[in-house]
């Protein structure tokens, strides 16, 4: 059987478990866009799993090792829509503790992943245990500066002190007969604020700062916008960290064209769509920050999450790629010479550096090239 023929097998049978689960069991309603991006990135482990298994080069085996071990957790995220609404009843923060934990491990790896391949670009003689052991201590050391809380304290969203703050006001709202939320002036004069550390009150607010804080929360009373609130601290780390990760791949970029070190086909073709997909990613979680209305927000994220699935679709076709000509004869010639001696063979082109090249550059100059034919114009 053909591996394009295995792999959509896989996927096909994946996808069919899900969607048995989603007859079967009740679950969230997850947005079509979300789902579609689930399941392209489920496509991704099976494709990148296959890399891993045909990839000629040793120290390119542990780059798309990164990718599978990064694309299992989409597999996971499959199982969001099930966790604490079919499964783990009786635990009431049980889709939250999920969806928490499995966001931190998905933008950990994302960033592991990603920052192994410019190490290996740029310390191509290094062992892999260092190339790991530097990845690992520049990504971990950020990971714990911003996510540590999360882990000494599981429920560390509920009790920051926008959280306790909102819930102090929620509770006073309730108490009331009216349907309308009272003004923040009524409010201060009912409620005095107190300010938080580490889990415990340490004591009231001045009176302007009372009344300008219920200012700042009153939005988030209503509806489900206090998700808005909760969520923020989750959000903005992964913003420092995807800005962490874009960095590194314009690095990427930079020592490339310094440099012009020898590399594996299609990846710089890949690092490029990832510097895109961290780019959309920031920008969605950018506009969270700034949403107060949760529903509004969801509606232009579920739109905004078509461009990360185009994205997502453009990453599985260079994978694809990859993957092709790693399996070809003259593709798994060109990555064992790329091992044994980068220096001494010309770089593979494929057709989007001819694209470029016919566009944007003197064609002849570079024509001729290792398997390119002279003569082609």
């Amino acid at each position: 059987m053909r591996m394009s023929r295995k792999i959509l097998l896989l996927w096909g049978s994946l996808l069919a478990v899900y969607a048995l689960g989603l007859l079967i069991f009740p679950h969230r309603m997850s947005p079509l866009a979300s789902i579609l991006n689930r399941s392209i990135q489920s496509l991704l482990f099976f494709v990148s799993l296959f890399i891993l298994l045909k990839e000629p080069n040793r120290k390119h085996k542990f780059i798309f090792l990164n990718f599978v071990i990064f694309y299992f957790f989409a597999i996971l995220q499959l199982g969001y829509d099930f966790v604490g609404v079919a499964f783990l009843t009786n635990q009431k923060f049980a889709g939250h503790l999920f969806s928490q934990y499995l966001s931190i491990a998905y933008i950990f790896f994302f960033s592991l992943a990603v920052f192994y391949l410019v190490i290996d670009l740029v310390f191509r003689e290094f062992k892999v245990y260092l190339k790991y052991l530097v990845s690992v201590a520049v990504v971990g050391a950020f990971f714990v500066v911003y996510f540590h809380p999360f882990f000494t304290d599981s429920m560390y969203l509920y009790s920051t002190e926008e959280i306790r703050q909102w819930k102090t006001l929620s509770n006073a709202i309730g108490s009331t007969s009216s349907d309308e939320l009272p003004s923040p002036q009524e409010l201060a004069n009912r409620v005095r604020l107190q300010t938080w550390r580490n889990g415990a009150p340490v004591g009231d607010l001045y009176p302007q700062e009372n009344i300008k804080r219920i200012e700042e929360l009153t939005p988030y009373l209503e509806g489900d916008n206090y998700k808005v609130l909760l969520w923020w601290p989750m959000y903005q780390k992964m913003i420092f960290m995807n800005v962490l990760v874009g960095i590194s791949i314009l690095y990427f970029f930079g020592y490339q064209y310094k440099k012009d070190p020898p590399q594996g086909a299609y990846i710089d073709k890949i690092m490029f769509l990832y510097l895109l997909l961290v780019s959309t990613e920031i920008l969605h979680q950018w506009g969270f920050l700034k949403s107060v209305e949760y529903s509004s927000w969801t509606d232009l994220f579920n739109i905004g999450q078509y461009i990360t699935v185009v994205i997502q679709l453009m990453i599985a076709l260079f994978f694809g790629l990859r993957l092709r000509f790693i399996a070809s004869v003259q593709g798994e010639f060109y990555e064992s010479e790329l091992a044994a001696h980068p220096h001494e063979i010309s770089r593979w082109r494929d057709w989007v550096d001819n694209i470029v090249l016919a566009h944007f550059f003197n064609f002849k100059v570079f024509n001729g090239r290792l398997f390119q034919n002279p003569n082609s114009k």
